[in-house]
């Protein structure tokens, strides 16, 4: 599943020569070059030996299925020349903080091979050994420390399991075949937008500009992640950039202005999945808006909700007689209504939306007010992803051709309609300051959401 894009792994596995390995290492130790001096690892964490591991399931799932031996860890050249490469190629990940931490290095390059026996200090130091591996492998294949910036994530739920056991396998498969080097190598993907966030990082590195730096080495840590699932086809929604891209087959095919949320409302950024797109849909109105927004002038004027196309909603779903409620007696302790606005081309959400399934109750919809997408700066909305081009996303996603003349018509009170997708759609909704377009030129944002 997650090697569809990466070849160059199986055909070296296939043909494992010698000039082609040489070739393979050298461009993994090109992709980590840096200034010959020592290194500087301000995360890592001295684990010393029995004390825990980063990965300590993954670690005993690898000794459980593939024999409780010796890898690193063993007297002979084999043992010497995997620990060796090993401890190399953490050393040059870190340098260019590919990955979180040079995970245990000091203790793996100290470690020594006991001449007699099989003690317990060898087969803790090869477990140190493995989880090292795994942890160098998990960094570069699916990204670092992007938790603190996805506020939900079903995906990484939903998938991690699966993705984790086929890591592991070729893990070993890796080691006992001799191609480690090619197989870390292989992690990283080979898209040509990835490998220019990789360029500029490279020269901004040598500059020493540590502020650029950490912008790309975080756009980097996301795309990995987002590429490892290996998802045919998904949407991804950069919040400072303000655009939505849908990908097939690791192309954008479709790209488009959105409107997101404002510094005072943020979008939330999530991993998740979009299960059907609603027409004509209505608009619930969120209770923060209702009391902080609305209440005010409906006690003023209760009119206003027909000049909103408003309706007021009770627990059995019954529309209310708003001209006749005792508005006064409302507040935010006592309100058991709620609010919708009416379906049509004025509704909040348009005449489509695309339900994403999150506890933060946004969507992905069409929007009564166009003019917004003209902006350079299109950071208005209460949370939710307004779409310049609805229709063409609904055409790309759907199962059938929207009819455009029924959506455009603008029917008053239509009832909502719900098409499912044929297959939950993942949507990613991050926050990537440093973003390259089609042309492979990065383009760096403004921090609208003071995240940094």
């Amino acid at each position: 599943m997650f090697f569809d894009n990466r070849a160059a792994y199986i055909y070296v596995v296939k043909n494992y020569q010698h000039k082609l390995v040489v070739l393979l290492f050298a461009s993994v130790f090109a992709t980590f070059a840096v200034a010959d001096k020592p290194a500087v690892y301000p995360d890592q964490k001295f684990n010393r030996v029995g004390e825990g591991f980063y990965y300590p399931q993954l670690v005993a799932d690898f000794y459980k299925t593939n024999g409780d031996q010796l890898y690193w860890m063993t007297t002979d050249e084999t043992g010497m020349k995997r620990r060796s490469l090993l401890c190399q190629l953490i050393d040059s990940a870190a340098r260019t903080q590919l990955i979180g931490a040079a995970y245990y290095l000091q203790e793996l390059r100290s470690a020594h091979v006991p001449t007699v026996g099989d003690s317990i200090y060898a087969r803790q130091m090869d477990k140190l050994f493995t989880d090292a591996a795994i942890a160098l492998c998990k960094d570069v294949f699916e990204g670092y420390k992007t938790g603190p910036w996805v506020g939900y994530d079903q995906l990484t739920i939903d998938f991690s399991p699966a993705l984790d056991k086929q890591l592991v396998e070729q893990l070993y498969k890796a080691i006992v075949s001799g191609s480690l080097s090619q197989f870390i190598f292989s992690l990283e993907p080979v898209h040509k937008e990835y490998k220019a966030l990789q360029t500029a990082l490279r020269i901004h590195q040598v500059k020493n500009n540590r502020d650029t730096v950490k912008l790309l080495v975080r756009s980097m840590n996301l795309y990995r992640w987002i590429h490892h699932f290996g998802f045919e086809k998904f949407i991804i929604i950069n919040l400072p950039e303000a655009r939505l891209r849908y990908v097939e087959h690791d192309k954008v095919v479709l790209d488009m202005k959105t409107v997101v949320g404002k510094p005072s409302t943020p979008t939330p950024r999530f991993a998740t999945v979009c299960d059907q797109a609603i027409l004509y849909p209505y608009w619930y109105v969120p209770p923060s808006i209702i009391f902080n927004e609305y209440l005010p002038k409906i006690k003023s004027n209760p009119a206003w909700l027909d000049a909103h196309n408003m309706q007021i909603i009770d627990g059995k779903g019954r529309v209310m007689d708003h001209m006749n409620m005792n508005w006064s007696a409302f507040h935010r302790g006592n309100f058991p209504y709620s609010m919708r606005q009416s379906t049509g081309c004025d509704n909040a959400l348009g005449v489509i939306k695309f339900n994403i399934i999150t506890p933060y109750g946004v969507y992905l919809h069409d929007t009564n007010n166009k003019t917004a997408f003209l902006s350079g700066y299109r950071f208005y909305s209460h949370g939710c992803i307004r779409l310049e081009q609805p229709m063409e996303l609904g055409n790309r996603i759907l199962p059938q051709q929207l009819d455009t003349n029924y959506l455009q018509s603008c029917f008053r009170d239509q009832q909502p309609h719900f098409l499912k997708l044929k297959s939950p759609l993942p949507v990613f909704s991050v926050y990537m300051q440093a973003m390259p377009d089609a042309r492979e030129v990065i383009h760096y944002f403004k921090d609208v959401y003071k995240l940094n």
